[in-house]
């Protein structure tokens, strides 16, 4: 049987490297949503932006679920350490 070590700073380390993955990737999406649209408004014209802009915009939606799930990770990462936090203080308070 395999033993896992949790402690707070570490849930909380978890937490942090969601919300940093998450804010690096709704900025490169928004990056790459602009440049989209820049390159399919401007430089490329006619059946080629037509095709470029539709097939991003078909992958949109699971690009933009993906962001969401990011940050519903760390939102329930955050729940989770407040709740071991919980349970390590009540642990203690009953110890004594």
């Amino acid at each position: 049987m395999s033993v896992i070590h949790v402690d707070e700073a570490s849930l909380n380390d978890l937490k942090q490297a969601l919300q940093t993955a998450g804010e690096s990737y709704k900025s490169n999406l928004a990056r790459l949503t602009n440049l989209i649209n820049e390159i399919t408004r401007g430089d490329i014209q006619g059946d080629l932006a037509t095709e470029l802009l539709t097939k991003f915009q078909a992958k949109e939606t699971v690009l933009n679920k993906l962001a969401e799930t990011i940050d519903e990770a760390a939102e329930y990462m955050g729940m989770q350490t407040t709740k071991f936090g919980d349970l390590i203080s009540s642990t203690k308070a009953g110890m004594h």
